[in-house]
Parts: structure tokens; sequence; C-alpha cells
């Protein structure tokens, strides 16, 4: 048999008229053919008929537990239109209305659907009747060329209106989560056939097996058995064709419906009722930490975790509504509701459903999801719209640090953030430099003010010339295969001007920034040595910035590139310290050479004694470890010389110079030796000391240590 609706679909309700009219013809058909089921009692060939109609719907196929959902075919077919062609109507839709009783106690079906199941059967063996009666086909008996002709059309006439009407009443008479009152959508009954394309080669298939099993039935009882061949080919060929829908439509994982289910659901059953203003609301539900549980505590565990949302998504879910694992920690839900404050009340619902405590591999691991609504028609009418305005929500969400968002119009970036995507994308492929471009913030000793280090700093400009935050390039590509070419890009021409300045005779420490997807690369060390190599730069000249969120987000693996890293020679400096959550832990791990001290505590020297004292400790934990320490966002003489007073080794920042091209560099290392130098022969005049003064370039001094 092969059911026309999918395991993990809404479950039907139907417009109250048509089943009614429907099983009512049916119970008539039924009554003004009684009469010849005494007359087909008499035949023997008309039991056996009977009994293995019966035994087939025995051993029908049930792929779905519990309730049966949609029509069904079923093998006993074959027989009951057998018993059509020769021994007419009334008996035939006896027969089948009992293998329809059949199915339906074996399937748990409710009466009334097995009722409308019966009364399908009745009303398409009522067409195939009427095409026989005029056709008036008689193949049991010696017939001329003529006679064979005609009754070859009429029985395949029969058979074809049969498979038609059938297939029309099932698509007329099944609605998925539609109230009464609602109609198709335009263009959803095509689809429908379309859909019923399957099933009616296995109801032709059947009904075409038929004259031959009369005829053979009629000729000797003894060849009966043999059409059981072909009939389990015409099951088996039934029950893949099942197996593949459902597949299709099915997470193999989880067992709710896929991305494919959703978008189906909301295609051909909700989109009328968009034209009324009806709904319905889409909800994105994403878990929260999921990558941390599948990566410490492996994919079986992962795997885990998600059939256990699965389980509380489907005891959570409001009457009526569809649930969808899209992908990896994704689920969609599609609620039959307009109303966006009944949709948030659902949205909650179904949050405080999922959430909670889960015991896996003996840990008990907290779940959490942000959920994002979306309700049409006022967030959008098709389908691909109102899943990227929940996504958003979903992300409004987690970015609010709250349970359940709601699209909010005008927050809709992501045309705006796949332009920009494209854009630097089609930069760095062209080398197109006057978009995107590297420049350099210099790094001063702070007690010497001689400039020993550069940070190599993104700079883009958009199509109109307008410079754009690199925290905005960064947020949009920095979880795309578009980040490893940037840092690329970036490494590439930091390495190479650092060459360039070694060769004029300027030896400057370069820093690059690399991101949390940079440091979990396997080619990111073999590429910088080949730089190195290429551009004969030591790597003791060069240094990556690594975050400690970077860190953070998976330890092991990014130890991993860390060691190689130090392996390599090159330097490593923990950035923005102090922002994260395990500083210490870090500092005693990761052989780092130097750390940065983030603006936010620098800015507020002067001002606050807080962070006055987090700097001055920071300063004195990083000089007790034999770490240089930067301090960022420098920007008033006064807060230099408390930095210079508590140690700090380097300064960066505005009161130097901000990030400028590569060019300018030599003039401000010159700059800042001759200001250095004249400093110290004030010094010197004053206490009548010799003058030594640095040198102008020295790698060493910048990881001296004050």
């Amino acid at each position: 048999m092969t059911p026309l609706a999918v395991s993990g679909l809404p479950l039907i309700r139907r417009p109250a008229m048509v089943p009614a009219v429907l099983t009512l013809t049916g119970v008539v058909l039924a009554a003004l053919t009684l009469a010849q089921v005494p007359l087909a009692m008499e035949k023997a060939p008309f039991w056996v008929m009977a009994f293995l109609a019966l035994a087939a719907a025995t051993v029908t196929y049930l792929p779905a537990t519990g309730k049966a959902l949609g029509a069904v075919i079923s093998p006993s077919l074959v027989f009951t239109f057998a018993i059509l062609l020769c021994w007419d109507l009334g008996p035939a839709i006896v027969v089948q209305t009992l293998a329809v009783a059949v199915i339906a106690v074996r399937a748990r079906q409710p009466w009334r659907d097995a009722a409308l199941s019966a009364a399908r059967y009745a009303v398409a063996f009522g067409a195939a009747y009427l095409v026989l009666l005029v056709g008036e086909p008689n193949p049991f008996h010696t017939v001329n060329m003529a006679d064979l002709v005609n009754d070859t059309v009429a029985v395949a006439g029969a058979a074809l209106v049969f498979v038609a009407v059938y297939g029309w009443l099932v698509t007329v008479t099944q609605r998925r989560t539609a109230p009464a009152g609602r109609g198709l959508p335009p263009g959803s009954l095509r689809e429908r056939l379309l859909a019923m394309r399957d099933p009616a080669v296995h109801l032709g298939a059947l009904t075409m097996l038929s004259p031959v099993l009369a005829v053979t039935g009629h000729v000797s009882l003894g060849f009966v058995p043999l059409v059981i061949m072909p009939l389990y080919a015409v099951e088996r060929m039934a029950r893949l064709s099942t197996e593949r829908q459902r597949a299709a439509l099915t997470d193999p994982l989880t067992g709710l419906g896929n991305r494919a289910s959703l978008q189906s659901a909301y295609t051909e059953t909700l989109a009328e009722p968009l034209r009324q203003g009806q709904g319905p609301t889409l909800l994105l539900l994403d878990l929260d930490g999921f990558k941390y549980v599948n990566d410490s505590l492996g994919h079986e565990t992962g795997d885990q975790l998600l059939t256990a949302v699965a389980e509380r998504l489907r005891g959570g879910l409001p009457a009526g509504a569809l649930v969808a694992r899209l992908g990896g920690d994704e689920f969609g839900v599609l609620l039959d509701e307009a109303d966006a404050d009944r949709a948030l009340q659902a949205a909650q619902r179904i949050s405080a459903a999922v959430n909670g405590p889960v015991r896996l591999s003996g840990l008990e691991v907290e779940v959490t999801a942000a959920v994002g609504v979306a309700v049409s028609p006022q967030h959008g009418e098709d389908f691909a719209t109102l899943m990227r305005h929940a996504d958003i929500a979903m992300y409004e969400a987690k970015r609010d640090n709250v349970c359940v968002a709601l699209y909010r119009p005008g927050t809709d970036r992501h045309p705006q953030r796949l332009a920009l995507l494209d854009q630097v994308r089609h930069a760095i492929v062209t080398e197109d430099r006057t978009r995107i471009a590297v420049h350099y913030q210099p790094q001063a000793d702070l007690a010497t003010g001689r400039i020993v280090g550069v940070e190599a700093l993104l700079r883009w400009t958009d199509p109109t010339g307008r410079p754009v935050s690199p925290a905005t390039v960064i947020s949009v590509i920095e979880h795309t295969p578009v980040m490893h070419q940037l840092t690329d890009r970036i490494i590439d021409d930091a390495v190479a001007q650092a060459g360039r300045w070694r060769a004029a005779g300027l030896d400057l420490r370069t820093s690059v920034n690399v991101s949390i997807r940079d440091l979990f690369r396997d080619d990111l060390v073999e590429r910088l040595r080949d730089r190195l190599n290429e551009h004969r730069v030591p790597a003791r000249m060069v240094q990556l910035e690594i975050t400690e969120s970077a860190l953070m987000a998976d330890p092991a693996r990014a130890m991993r590139t860390i060691d190689q890293l130090r392996d390599l020679g090159v330097g490593l400096a923990l950035d923005d310290f102090g922002t994260g959550f395990s500083s210490l832990q870090h500092l005693r791990m990761i052989p780092l050479d130097e750390i940065k001290i983030d603006r936010s505590f620098v800015a507020g020297m002067t001002s606050d004694q807080h962070d006055s004292a987090i700097v001055s400790s920071v300063i004195a934990l990083a000089g007790t470890l034999g770490l240089r320490t930067v301090a960022e966002g420098i920007e008033d003489a006064q807060t230099r010389r408390q930095l210079r007073d508590a140690g700090c080794s380097l300064m960066q920042g505005y009161l130097l110079s901000p990030a400028v091209p590569a060019e300018r560099i030599p003039d401000l290392v010159a700059a800042a030796a001759a200001k250095s130098s004249a400093a110290l022969s004030e010094l010197a005049t004053q206490h009548r000391l010799p003058v030594t003064p640095a040198p102008a370039h020295y790698p060493e001094q910048a990881g001296a240590r004050c």
C-alpha cells in the first residue's frame, strides 16, 4: 500500500460537506447493487477472490504506527477489481469495504476515516462500472478480433477511470491543517495531482493485473496463485516509493519533518489564508552551545541531545502545529496563528518545554534555545522571506539574551551583508588595493619613546568611497570561507611589508590579528612559514594576536595551532586582555610573549582608580611572568606617564599615531627617534651625563621588561 500523507506532516482535517456527500454516495451505490451479491456468492471463484482480497488486506504494508494518515492503496484492490469485472459492482463494493475495515482495524483508524476510504473506493468503482456497462466486455468466451479490441479498450478504460476518479477524490477530501471554509490555494490541486503520480502508477498496475486474474480464475482456479509473484512485485514497488517519499520529507535522526516538509506544508495548504490576513506563523529555534556539546562530548552525544530536544518539541506543540528539523541544531515550527501576541505566547510555551537539563553520557547538560518569531503576511508572504525574518528574530533573541523575539521590520540587513560579503570576496580575488588595504599603527617603547613595532589593521572602503568599520566587515565574513581569504591577504601584505622595511634597514616587529576560524585551520602555520621564507623575514619579527574568545571556543584545537606557531618561532600576543573569562588560566597554559591591555581599562586610568588599579596589577603580573605589556588606546600624556610609572612596556594609540599607510611609517620612526634623542640630550645636559643614543631599530628592545 501507499499512504498518500507522510509521517511528520500535520493531521488531516477535512471540510465537513465533501466527506459527508461522498460517504452518502458510496452508501447509495452499495444499496442499489446489493442484489448482485447473492448471485456472486453462488460462484466458488468469487469466494476465492474475496478470501484473497481480505488476506491481502491483512498483510498490507503500514509504515506509520498508530492512526493511519491519509489514503491507503492495498494489494487487495487487484482481487476486488477482478470481482467487479466478473460479478458486477455490488460484490466488488462489499468485498472492498471489508478489506478497508481490516486495514482500519490494523491501523487503529477512526471509523469516520475508514468510512470515507470505503466511500472513495465505492464511487471510483461506480465510475469504472459505468465504462464497463458501455463497453460490455466479455473476455471469457471465444471472440473475434473486433470483440477483442472492444474488450481491451473497455477494461483498460474502466481501469483508467477508476484511477483518475479515486485520485481526484483523495485530493479533494484531504486538507492538511485547514479549518472548514478555507479552500485550497490556486495551483495546489495540480500540485496534489502531481503528488499522486507514483500512487497512480501503483493503482494502475493493480487494476491492470485484475483482467489477467479474472480470466485466469475463470479458466482454472489452480492458476490464481500464479498472480502472487507479480502482485508482490507491484506491492514492493509501492513500498519502496512510499519509503522514498517519506525519506524525502523526514529527518532521519529525529523522525521529524525536514525543511522540505515544512515548506510543502506552508506552500500547499497555508498560502490561501494569507490573502485573508490569517497567518500562519513560523518559529525558528536554535540551540545555544550545541557546538560545545558536539565537540567536547562527541557527535553521538550531540545526536542524543537533538533527539531529546525533538521529543520535547513534540510534547510542547500546540494542536495543529508542524515541527521540522532544518539542519544542525535548528528547528522550525509552523503554527496556524495570525495574531502576533498569541504567537509569542505559543513560542514562550514551546521554549519553556525545550529548555532544561538533559542527562547525556552521565552528565547533566543544560539545554537553552533562542526562538525567532515571524508572522505572515505582515512579516512576509512567501516561505523564504518568512524564514529569513524568523532567522533574524532568532539572532536578535541571542544578542539580547532572551528566549523569544518577534521580528521587527527594519532590522533586516541581510541584503546589505550579502552585498558587503560579495564586495570583499571580489576585492580579495582581484587584489584590489583601492578597496581593501592594510594600514599600520605604531607601537613605541614607553621608556624611550622609540617605535619598535606596528600592528597591521584592515581598512575597507565601500563603492561610494566611504570607509567602513573593520568590525562591521569582520562581523559579516568571520563565519564564512572569505575570512580565511582575508587573513591570508593581510598576512601576505604584512610579511611582505616587513621584508621591505628590513631591506631598507628598518626592523619592526609586525603584529597581525587572527580570528577563531583561523586558529582552527590546518594550513595557517604552513602558509606563514612560506611567506617568511619568501620575503626573508625572521620569524621573531612577526607576531600573531589572538583573543581570549578564540581560545575559549575550543582550547584543545587552538593549542595545537599555537604549539606549531611557537615551534616556528612566531611571537604570540593575547589581545583585549581582561575582557574574557579565563585570563589567568590562559597566562598559565599558553606560551605568550605579550599581553595587550584593553583600551576600555586604559581610557579610564586617569579618572577611575579601579581601572588604574586593574592596569597596574596586570602590568605587575605580566612582569612576574616575563611578558611584555602593550597598553592600547593611549590618547593623552597623563595616561602615558601613569603607564610608564607602572612599568608598562609599550604604548599604542592616537597620542603616538593612528593607523597609517605603510609608506608613512619610516617618517614616524625617524621623528620618534629624533624626539627621543633630543630628550636624552636634554637630560644629559641637565645632569652632565654622556649621551648614548638608542638604536633607531631594535626588535630585542621591544621585548625589554620595565
